[in-house]
Formats: structure tokens, C-alpha cells, sequence
């Protein structure tokens, strides 16, 4: 595509939609790419809320309402590209929907973040699972399409008929973390293993609770992360433990007190069944945590080849993390992998993902030229 369409300065609208929500790993994608094109001069970005009520997330650009309820827009974008892009976020260039949705044209990108709303509907809340009729209508559009890891860009172009050259992989930057307090762990226990995040089904909160069943008692568990769809099997599956005390539930959890568990950790434990990127054992390794996963989202392509990860679909997925937790507690981290690691920053994530904006500037600009 010729560079002459593509202005000096993209002016890109970011959904930041995600920023009012608990802090998931979409608000951390989000916050984190927001603050790394804030720091480019190539880029002018302003920022647009699905949402047409409720306060508006502290930045310091525009942030446009929609004037339509959330889920009308995603219906529509399930039918038609309207609401337009000027309607959604003003006078802008491209726009980046950072949740899955967009308008489905040109001149929007759209992180997909997984296939979860697609192919795990079970295992998520519904209003994920209501994206995925407009998710099917972006992937036959002209709008282009970013994913977080390989996997997923696999899955999309195999499973539900993505146009390759319209995928593009950008893998997430990586949070730093300052160096934090361990944090004291479960009382009467001298070792702890952690599992972060929200307890979503896809998740599996409850087969670390049974792989804790196979380690030894002086190693207690902390669970840490909001309330979500599969909290009710997380608190039967500590009610069934010879010594539910051996479990500590966080549900409350700051940038903060996440980093003192994490550092204090003898292993992080990641359970998922399905995973789109993979943030928590990553940022774990980074800090110098081990980690116990499963071959989930971008691991297998980041740490695959110098950690074992578990097979998500094996028969016995409780039995083989504590086998894996127990090699993790006694062997050394791989050197290579936290140099590999570091090199994954926000600052390069936003310089990839402005090669994006631009290819799709300068297709909406050809598309529009009589």
C-alpha cells in the first residue's frame, strides 16, 4: 500500500471500555498499550467508551460516549458496519477496538483476544459470549485483525475462516514490576503455591485446589483474583480439602499486593483450559517465580522449548500440575527465558501495533478514493 496515504500523525481511537471493568487481563492490555502510544509522537490518540453511562476512566485525552446502548452496537456490528467509526469515536483515522469489537470496516483493527466467545461460551460470562455473532462479521470484513499470540491467529484462520493476510500476530508487552515484599502466605504453612486471576471457569480454580492434594502438607495455597462464573466451585472445592485452612482466598487484589504474592510464591500455578495470551505465569517468570501451566495461549511459542507445560486436555490435568509443581520447586529457572522476556515491553508492542494502524489508515483512504 502506498505510504503517501498514510497521514504523519495517525490520529487512532482507542476502545477503553475495558479500564472501567475489574483488572483483567484486557484492562492491562489496554492501559498498558494506551500509556505506550501516549508516549509516541507519531500518534495522536483519543479514546471511545461503548458505554453511554457510568464515569469515565482518568486519561488525559477526549474520551467520546456512544450514543448507543453497548448492546444495541453489538448487534448491529453483527449485521452491518453501523455505528461508523466518526460516529463511535470521533475524527479519527483508525480505530482500535481493544475488546473484540470494532465496526466491521476499514480502518478498524480489532484484538481478538481469544476464541473463547466462539468456542468456550460455557466457560465465560454471557455478555463475552454475546460478541461472538459480531466477531464472525469482523473476521469476513475488511477490518484487520490483531491477536496476542500464533495460537490464536491458528485458530481463527482454521476454525472460522480468517482471511491470513488480515490476521497479524503482536504479541503483548509485559508489565514491569517493582521489586515487592514476599508475601507471608497461608498461616501454619512454611511454602505457598499461587493461582491469579478472576475465578472464571475456563480458569480451573478447582483442579489446583486437587493438585494441592498431591503435595506436601507444609504447602498451603493462596487464590487471588475477583469473584467470576465458577467462585461457587471454588469455595466446594476447599470445603472438601481434609483442611480447607490450607487454602487463603484473595479476592481483593492491587497491582501491589499481587506483586507480594507472586514474589513470595514458591510456584505460580495456571490452570487454564484455554488462554489467549497468558500474562500471570509470564510476568511470573519474569520476577523469578517457577511456573506450573499448561500449554495455553502464547506460552507454548514464548517458553515452550525450555519449560514443560501441561497438556490442557490431558486426563488428568490435577495430577500432572502437581507433578509439574513439584519439578518446578527444585529445578532452576532456564536463564534464556528471562532475557527472552525481557525484551517483551509495551514500548515495542505500540511500535508494532502503529504498523498495523497505518496499514489500515491507508486502506480506509484507498477504499474511499473514487
Amino acid at each position: 500500500m502506498s505510504q503517501r496515504y498514510i497521514p504523519l500523525v495517525l490520529r487512532v481511537g482507542l476502545d477503553v471500555t475495558p479500564l472501567l471493568g475489574e483488572p483483567t487481563g484486557i484492562h492491562q492490555h489496554t492501559r498498558a498499550l494506551t500509556d505506550a502510544l501516549g508516549r509516541r509522537a507519531d500518534v495522536e490518540i483519543s479514546g471511545w467508551l461503548l458505554t453511554g453511562r457510568g464515569a469515565r476512566p482518568d486519561l488525559p485525552f477526549a474520551v467520546h460516549r456512544s450514543r448507543l446502548p453497548a448492546t444495541l452496537v453489538q448487534r448491529l456490528w453483527g449485521l452491518s458496519s453501523l455505528p461508523r467509526q466518526g460516529l463511535l469515536a470521533g475524527p479519527v483515522d483508525v480505530v482500535h477496538g481493544t475488546n473484540f469489537l470494532a465496526p466491521p470496516a476499514a480502518g478498524s483493527v480489532v484484538t481478538i483476544h481469544d476464541t473463547t466467545p466462539m468456542t468456550h461460551p460455557h466457560l465465560t460470562a454471557p455478555a463475552v459470549a454475546a460478541k461472538a455473532r459480531a466477531i464472525r462479521r469482523i473476521l469476513r470484513s475488511p477490518a484487520l485483525v490483531h491477536t496476542p499470540s500464533r495460537l490464536v491467529a491458528d485458530q481463527l484462520i482454521a476454525d472460522h475462516g480468517a482471511d491470513p493476510d488480515r490476521v497479524i500476530t503482536v504479541a503483548h508487552g509485559l508489565r514491569t514490576a517493582p521489586a515487592a515484599t514476599p508475601h507471608p502466605g497461608v498461616e501454619g504453612h512454611g511454602r505457598y503455591i499461587v493461582t491469579v486471576g478472576t475465578t472464571e471457569k475456563r480458569k480451573r480454580i478447582p483442579t489446583v485446589i486437587a493438585a494441592l492434594e498431591h503435595l506436601p502438607d507444609d504447602i498451603g495455597l493462596v487464590i487471588a483474583g475477583p469473584i467470576g462464573n465458577d467462585e461457587s466451585a471454588v469455595t466446594r472445592a476447599i470445603g472438601r480439602l481434609p483442611e480447607p485452612a490450607r487454602v487463603l482466598r484473595v479476592t481483593a487484589l492491587s497491582d501491589a499486593s499481587r506483586d507480594s504474592l507472586v514474589t513470595g510464591a514458591s510456584v505460580l500455578v495456571h490452570a487454564a483450559e484455554y488462554e489467549g495470551f497468558g500474562f500471570t505465569p509470564l510476568e511470573a517468570l519474569q520476577v523469578g517465580t517457577p511456573v506450573a501451566a499448561t500449554a495455553v495461549g502464547a506460552l507454548p511459542e514464548l517458553i515452550g522449548d525450555e519449560i514443560t507445560l501441561v497438556d490442557p486436555g490431558a486426563d488428568d490435568v490435577a495430577n500432572a500440575l502437581a507433578d509439574r509443581i513439584l519439578l518446578a520447586l527444585d529445578t532452576p529457572i532456564p536463564s534464556g527465558v528471562r532475557q527472552r522476556l525481557d525484551a517483551l515491553t509495551w514500548d515495542a508492542t505500540a511500535a508494532a501495533m502503529v504498523d498495523v494502524y497505518a496499514r489500515a489508515a491507508a486502506e480506509r483512504t484507498s477504499r474511499a478514493r473514487p
